[in-house]
């Protein structure tokens, strides 16, 4: 009888050990509060990119400015093309970074560890666009293609914060499993 007393004692001691392991310690209301805030205005702030992307593709096709399709076209055709298509993917990728934080705020984490491999993408495709940017001039004139320092600082500052993220989502993942 005392072994059976000492096996339920033991069970009941590893089912308090199991349920505080899988228990995870919710964020405060006011953090949960603030993050939204700043998720919120991201997410107008992407909204505005956008339409500041779509005036000024506007003004690229409306004849505010004017294209000089004679020389090279194939070239300026391409570069147009490219440009449209990284902006709208960076513009689309912030969004998609914003939504999951969103997610995973319904499960108590402020870092998804989605969001790990979008900062990536993000920091390549950005890359693209700002080269495209450096060289709109290609399309008006017989420039040079450039280019810049901030054509790669940007880029290596999304890098090294895609790092930075990798290493929260690690740890809050790593504490979740040790709480």
């Amino acid at each position: 009888m005392a072994s059976f007393l000492f096996k339920s004692k033991k069970s009941i001691f590893l089912q308090i050990v199991i349920k505080t392991h899988n228990h995870i310690i919710p964020m405060k209301d006011k953090t949960i509060r603030n993050i939204r805030c700043c998720l919120y205005t991201a997410l107008i702030l992407c909204a505005v990119w956008f339409l500041l992307m779509v005036i000024h593709f506007v003004q690229i096709f409306g004849g505010y400015e004017v294209v000089i399709w004679s020389d090279n076209s194939l070239l300026k055709i391409g570069l147009i093309v490219v440009y449209i298509i990284s902006e709208v993917v960076s513009v689309f990728l912030c969004y998609k970074i914003v939504l999951n934080i969103f997610r995973g705020l319904r499960e108590n984490t402020a870092f998804p560890k989605s969001n790990v491999r979008l900062f990536f993408w993000l920091a390549l495709v950005f890359f693209v666009y700002l080269l495209c940017r450096t060289n709109e001039a290609l399309l008006y004139d017989d420039a040079v293609f450039r280019l810049l320092l901030d054509d790669l600082l940007i880029p290596f500052f999304i890098l090294f914060f895609a790092f930075m993220y990798k290493v929260a989502a690690d740890a809050v993942e790593e504490n979740n499993l040790t709480i």
